[in-house]
């Protein structure tokens, strides 16, 4: 009786090539598609298998069983030796470790959602649900079609308004981004596919992204501007200057500066006279005048106050979304808005080191951050 089956020779001289050229095929196609190296070793591994069990059906038959213990032996063979070989190759890939594969646990506690734990496992939750594809983070991220959150300074608005904008990014589009296409950019399947700890703990991790050296930065890039030209920020600030801002009741900065600019308290600073010098009153004083003043004095003499005047440290006690407005009102006392020929420079994204150097400082007035 003829038979097909061929020597170990024979099988590899038509077996092996072909196995190479899938091998290739399958490490360069799993590069190309952005798998990591481990599964590209796996893919090629089960190739491999693939090879063994196309080598081991042409081998010459088997002599027929004369005893059922032979029969035994052969099928728990033909079954072992493909797991034995599983098992040998997947036990060298990177195993599952809880310390560094499960996300930090979120605790139920809604006034728990500030820890450092928290805010980790809310930066897990935006890298998981890919929305870094779309956001920057200061210098991290894929591309622009949303707001940098980093340079925007997300992490000023408030807890609920920050929910909302994941849950229903519908209601208010940012400013630069309200264009058809943009609107129907930002998924609005985050509060159904998030439970409760994930959706806030990502909550808590955007309340970190501000930058006290900046005033924050608004549309797509490149047509970008600072608060310091628009224009409605500016009226939204008048409203705190003049003490109208409900969610800064308490706060008239109008009482001293004036609501027209001209100063109603001895040694209030007069923001009409754009060559006006800082305090010297504060041991981080500038040799600066008014016009030159850099974004970072701006938000420290508002949130740090000025020492043996009543300017106190307004950052202690209202949102800083809040205070930025209310500075760039001041700005227009010597600097109108319709008078401008040109818009103020958007500032360099921060680097890495210098938003560490932030932190180091306190610049912030929050522990958290």
């Amino acid at each position: 009786m003829e038979t097909n089956s061929k020597t170990l020779k024979q099988n590899l001289r038509f077996k092996l090539p072909v196995f190479l050229i899938v091998s290739e095929i399958l490490w360069l196609g799993t590069g190309a598609l952005g798998f990591p190296v481990w599964w590209q070793i796996e893919f090629v591994s089960f190739a491999f298998v693939g090879l063994l069990l196309f080598l081991l059906l042409d081998m010459p038959s088997l002599k027929p069983e004369t005893r059922s213990s032979q029969s035994t032996f052969r099928i728990i063979g033909a079954y072992a030796f493909p797991t034995i070989l599983f098992i040998t190759l997947t036990a060298q890939l990177p195993q599952f470790d809880p310390k560094y594969d499960v996300p930090p646990p979120v605790v139920d506690n809604f006034s728990e959602y500030t820890s450092k734990e928290s805010i980790e496992a809310g930066r897990q939750v935006f890298e998981s649900n890919k929305c870094f594809n779309c956001h920057r983070v200061f210098w991290e991220g894929n591309s622009d079609r949303g707001p940098n959150l980093g340079t925007k300074q997300i992490g000023l608005y408030s807890w609920d308004y920050i929910k909302e904008q994941i849950v229903d990014p519908r209601k208010k589009q940012s400013p630069g981004f309200d264009d058809p296409k943009s609107k129907l950019a930002m998924p609005d399947y985050y509060g159904e596919d998030l439970n409760e700890n994930e959706l806030n703990a990502l909550v808590a991790y955007l309340r970190t992204l501000r930058d006290p050296t900046h005033i924050p930065v608004e549309g797509k890039f490149p047509d970008q501007w600072t608060w310091w030209d628009d224009k409605q920020i500016v009226e939204e600030g008048k409203l705190v200057f003049e003490g109208k801002e409900p969610e800064t009741e308490g706060l008239n900065c109008a009482v001293c500066h004036g609501a027209d600019g001209i100063p109603m308290m001895t040694g209030a600073f007069d923001f009409r006279n754009p060559n006006n010098p800082d305090t010297k009153k504060m041991p981080d004083h500038m040799d600066v005048t008014l016009k030159d003043f850099p974004d970072a004095l701006y938000y420290k003499r508002v949130t740090r106050g000025v020492d043996e005047t009543p300017m106190a440290p307004w950052g202690t006690i209202f949102p800083h979304l809040y205070l930025w407005k209310a500075e760039a009102y001041s700005r227009t006392f010597h600097d109108p808005l319709d008078k401008r020929t040109a818009k103020k420079p958007v500032p360099p994204i921060p680097t890495k080191e210098e938003i560490e150097g932030w932190k180091k400082d306190g610049l912030f007035l929050d522990p958290l951050l």
